[in-house]
């Protein structure tokens, strides 16, 4: 479901990059604030900017700072970065807080079924060698992953039934195994975060043991398998993915469960309610202490919004956020939800009203304490879309 969510993500990120977002200036609104720029003595924490309603003001005018230390971690547990091509700034993130990830995913990459037994890994093209070398540099005293993430695309039913189903499956998806691990080797990349639970609708069922023997084969060639999994949601498909969970986590580096877009356009609301996320995580680990199975999950964090207006809306990134947020009346402060743990502020633009959740420092480091409570790590969705400042409580 993520993808057809990131689809649409990116076709209203395309429309709002050759619109005009700036509605025309408001005396009464943060016009006159100025944003300052780049690394400060203190943290976020110091700088008392962890505050559960901020105001816009303050916001507007400190998101782009940081902390000079970028080295130094507050959260302990592993932190993946996903990075997209269609937001460049990711890039930039990646690289100037690499010591804050263990992993680093740009999603670079799509394999499809050729014809029987040929598979064919396509996205190679955005590879960027420079840029992974400078990353590894920088994440060096962590040991930071760059596992490009891979995507089935465009498979048919036909695909899909002789990769699972038929009496070749085995040689199928030996076949995929052994491109992936030749793609490893020949692009230097240290493994892959596998998109495919979304993908393949009925055949999920049967996607367990080929899991299992990717995981085996990616490890014997040391490389590393993250997989991405669906959140709890109440399908009936739920329960197969959460008693799945149990066969698969042994076999995998890490699970990076997409905790976010609880709420659409046609569901405005929350982006990821504290209250969900933490449902997600007790589903998993069904009371299981094992540190093991814990640290195997990432805990999704998006560092999108949404905004919603009477006629849908849809989601925003850093940038469209603090220019939405200078129509604000001066000194508000953002209204917080106890129960979803989360922000939002309400506007008028030239455009009309808008309701806008986004996340803040304060929602962030709250999910944070979610992920020390359960001995979890976290997946940030993405590195590009988010503000400066909220890397200081990584």
């Amino acid at each position: 479901m993520r993808c057809i969510y990131t689809i649409l993500h990116v076709l209203i990120l395309l429309n709002v990059s050759f619109a005009t977002l700036s509605p025309p200036s408001d005396k009464k609104g943060q016009k006159g604030v100025k944003a300052q720029e780049g690394p400060r003595k203190h943290n976020v924490l110091d700088r008392k900017l962890v505050n559960e309603a901020p105001f816009v003001k303050d916001i507007i005018k400190y998101h782009a700072t940081y902390h000079q230390d970028v080295s130094k971690r507050k959260f302990e547990n592993a932190v993946l970065g996903y990075v997209t091509p269609w937001n460049n700034k990711g890039y930039d993130v990646a690289k100037t807080w690499a010591p804050k990830f263990n992993y680093v995913s740009p999603v670079w990459l799509q394999i499809k079924r050729q014809s029987p037994n040929i598979y064919i890994i396509s996205g190679l093209h955005d590879v960027d060698h420079a840029w992974m070398k400078s990353l590894r540099q920088k994440g060096s005293d962590n040991n930071l992953k760059i596992l490009p993430r891979i995507l089935f695309d465009n498979w048919q039913l036909s695909d899909l039934k002789a990769f699972f189903t038929e009496p070749s499956s085995v040689s199928e998806q030996k076949a995929l195994i052994e491109e992936v691990k030749k793609a490893c080797k020949q692009w230097k990349f240290d493994g892959v975060v596998l998109e495919m639970l979304s993908q393949i609708g009925k055949y999920a069922d049967r996607s367990v043991k080929f899991i299992q023997q990717f995981g085996l084969e990616m490890s014997e060639d040391d490389f590393s398998l993250i997989l991405v999994y669906p959140p709890f949601r109440g399908y009936p498909t739920d329960e197969f993915f959460i008693q799945a969970f149990n066969d698969i986590y042994p076999y995998v580096e890490a699970v990076s469960v997409m905790t976010y877009d609880f709420s659409n356009p046609q569901k405005p609301g929350p982006n990821a309610p504290l209250y969900w996320m933490r449902l997600c995580v007790e589903k998993l680990i069904d009371d299981d202490e094992n540190p093991s199975k814990r640290s195997k999950i990432l805990l999704g964090l998006n560092f999108y919004g949404n905004s919603y207006t009477a006629n849908g809306g849809g989601p925003i990134v850093g940038t469209e956020y603090i220019e939405l947020l200078k129509n604000a009346k001066s000194n508000q402060a953002l209204s917080y939800n106890n129960n979803t743990a989360e922000n939002y502020v309400e506007i008028r633009t030239s455009q009309g009203s808008k309701k806008i959740f986004f996340p803040t420092l304060y929602s962030i480091q709250k999910r944070l304490d979610l992920a020390r409570e359960y001995g979890t790590g976290v997946a940030v969705w993405e590195l590009g879309q988010g503000l400066d400042y909220f890397y200081d409580l990584f």
